[in-house]
């Protein structure tokens, strides 16, 4: 038993040894993602509208939308937040809700059409040609307010 037990302590050991001799190499400016792409999709006949016009316009206003929710997505990341309630060993509720927050400025629109019954858009945020951050402060809610250089986009 002593054996084992110092065999394990001697492993041990030399796993957390081998860990502080390697050094991930350093990374280049080319290793940093600098361009995010989104997409987001809307279908056309669950839009709210009287004629396939106003539907149309309404699924375009949509998928625009969820393009950049998605985008902020990867840009910020997303809160997860996850309940269940149990009686005994039998599960009553299952609840995941997410949660988004952020401001998503200088994104284009790549494309945007439909395809069969949904409407498709396409963005791109290249964060080489927006203004680089300033101040980071913070509001009474907590959240991060990003003060950026004032530009004029066309």
């Amino acid at each position: 038993m002593k054996s084992y037990l110092s065999a394990l302590l001697a492993l041990s050991l030399l796993s957390a040894c081998s860990h502080s001799i390697y050094e991930a190499p350093a990374k280049t400016e080319q290793d940093y993602q600098h361009t995010f792409t989104s997409v987001g999709y809307a279908p056309i006949e669950a839009q709210p509208g009287e004629s396939f016009d106003q539907k149309i316009l309404n699924a375009i206003k949509a998928s625009k939308l969820e393009a950049y929710k998605e985008m902020a997505e990867q840009v910020y990341g997303v809160l997860i937040t996850a309940s269940d309630s149990t009686d005994g060993a039998i599960l009553l509720d299952d609840k995941v809700e997410s949660q988004v927050k952020g401001l998503v400025r200088g994104a284009r629109v790549l494309k945007s059409y439909h395809e069969g019954g949904v409407y498709i858009t396409e963005l791109e945020l290249d964060m080489q040609t927006l203004p680089f951050l300033k101040v980071v402060e913070f509001n009474q809610q907590g959240g991060k307010i990003i003060k950026v250089e004032e530009a004029v986009y066309y």
